[in-house]
């Protein structure tokens, strides 16, 4: 049978070129600026915070860190060219075609902002009035996790320049079947671990790859290079773990190994790391299974792959009618192409000829890659066909084409060959199930991987800053009354509101239309437990 090895989630954070500032941008940083000029302190660093700080800071992946009015202006070319070319925030579906959770990206008013800031001479303005840095974890997203799997031993990454794909062998040793309802990638070296993918092996192949290799782990690119059981989610930097809803799940097999493939970026310097998954299982096993399948090279109706020199080429590939023989939603959508991919889209056409888009991505990027998981789960109706769009330019014109002159390219697991993947996670459809989000609030409080509160507990408010209302998430031990007050940075009381609460985790919808722009503090009080706080800036 065909072994499909997939590369479900690659690189999420590229080099940003940096661009020659000019002397006079630099020399009126600190002039006062012209009536309208957006400055740092109030126009400029709450959009940095929010959409860059993530991965441009010490000890991230990023080149340069832009957590200061100096490091922004600095690089104030490069970030007004990166957002304006749409590089950076990293996203790569187009607008409009598929919903999706957790998704990056500028407002055009954001963009705006940036570009008047830099023309105009990229003031800082009132430095009291710059917003602190947002806070980041260090621990887990979810929580306290029910099984951690670490590497076993240190990999030494030598700081010779060069991309590194390892895959290491972690066995889970459970000794009966268990629901995954999440799973949490933690990087030991974020200056280094450039994304993780992690499968699931219940042969004990992965453990004879990995003995056959004198280094720790053994390598491999895209897949396992092993037949898995199942891909698992992948993780890159800035990337939200979060659990499946209620009665949803994945199951991990008594026994199994988790194979954790990491790509190591390049770095000049030496770097050590030992990562680890955080593993959270759902109490009772789920009633939905969530299963994996794919349009691939057998699902052609143009094939077989062949990609001829000098040429731009469109593949497509379906799932006939016949396939779907029931209702199913999907979760997540994952295309994969190498370097000669120029494009792609999945959509589906229903029994009524009703078109559901599901993913497009105008610009493909190698670089780039993602596991797109849907902001609320997607119905595909029974006797739907889906497509899969796939175009490869295979010739000068492609910045990234690996052969000069360009050379025919065929299927295959090298970077120098081509893959036709678009993969699905889906689970049976549910009356109610297009009403079911998949961003589920998370417990520890982290909303893009940024906590905003003074110490780990579990609280957090989103969207930050606040632009309208707010929601504060936060959890508590039992059923109980919780007295929320908001109250300025003098400690005056603004707000106060009683709501009951349940076990667990918890939301509330803060009435902030009413406060002037600046910071608050949030206090939870139950009762029973410490109260909890947390501060947010209001816009």
């Amino acid at each position: 049978m065909y072994n499909v090895r997939v590369l479900l989630l690659c690189v999420v954070l590229g080099t940003v070129l940096t661009h020659t500032i000019h002397a006079g941008v630099l020399a009126k940083a600190k002039v006062k600026p012209a009536t309208g000029v957006p400055t740092f302190a109030t126009d400029v660093a709450p959009i940095i915070w929010k959409n860059c700080v993530g991965c441009h800071r010490d000890g991230e992946i990023a080149p340069f860190t832009l957590s200061s009015y100096s490091d922004v202006s600095a690089n104030a070319e490069s970030v007004k060219h990166a957002v304006t070319s749409g590089y950076m925030p990293p996203w790569k579906p187009a607008a409009g075609y598929g919903d999706f959770s957790d998704k990056r990206g500028l407002t055009s008013q954001e963009i705006n902002t940036i570009v008047e800031w830099v023309e105009g001479g990229a003031p800082e303005g009132d430095a009291s009035k710059t917003p602190p840095l947002p806070q980041f974890n260090s621990g887990s997203q979810l929580g306290t996790p029910d099984l951690v799997l670490k590497m076993s031993d240190v990999w030494h990454q030598a700081g010779d320049g060069k991309d590194i794909y390892r895959n290491f062998v972690l066995p889970s040793g459970l000794l009966e079947n268990k629901t995954v309802s999440a799973i949490e990638f933690r990087p030991g070296n974020k200056k280094v671990v450039h994304h993780a993918l992690m499968f699931v092996d219940t042969s004990g192949a992965a453990r004879k790859e990995d003995a056959k290799d004198q280094l720790y782990g053994y390598p491999g690119f895209g897949g396992p290079g092993v037949d898995v059981v199942t891909n698992l989610l992948g993780w890159v930097p800035g990337a939200t773990a979060r659990f499946f809803p209620k009665g949803i799940g994945i199951t991990l097999q008594k026994g199994c190994d988790i194979i954790l493939q990491l790509h190591y970026a390049p770095t000049t310097t030496p770097e050590d790391d030992q990562s680890s998954i955080n593993i959270f299982f759902a109490k009772e096993p789920a009633d939905r299974e969530i299963t994996q399948t794919s349009i691939g090279p057998l699902n052609m109706v143009n094939g077989p792959l062949v990609i001829p020199a000098d040429s731009v080429k469109t593949f497509v590939g379906m799932f006939k009618p016949a396939i779907i023989r029931a209702d199913v939603s999907v979760l997540a959508v994952a295309p994969h192409m190498h370097l000669l991919g120029k494009n792609c889209r999945a959509y589906a056409v229903t029994p009524k000829g009703d078109t559901i888009k599901l993913i497009k991505i105008n610009d493909w990027d190698f670089h780039w890659q993602g596991y797109y998981m849907m902001k609320n789960l997607v119905k595909i109706p029974k006797s739907s066909s889906i497509y899969y769009e796939a175009t490869y330019d295979n010739t000068t014109n492609n910045p990234e084409n690996p052969n000069n002159p360009p050379k025919t390219v065929r299927w295959g697991e090298s970077t120098l060959d081509e893959m036709f993947l678009n993969y699905f996670l889906f689970v049976p459809y549910r009356t109610g199930d297009e009403n079911i989000s998949l961003e589920t609030p998370l417990p520890t409080g982290i909303e893009n991987d940024i906590v905003v509160s003074n110490n780990e507990s579990t609280i957090a408010i989103y969207p930050q800053p606040a632009l309208g209302d707010a929601t504060l998430y936060f959890r508590t031990e039992t059923d109980a009354d919780a007295r929320i007050t908001i109250s300025n940075t003098l400690g005056k009381t603004v707000s106060t509101n009683t709501i009951h609460t349940q076990s667990g985790n918890n939301a509330f919808t803060l009435p902030t239309q009413f406060l002037a722009n600046g910071m608050y503090i949030v206090r939870v009080d139950t009762g029973n437990t410490p109260p909890q706080t947390i501060r947010f800036i209001k816009e």
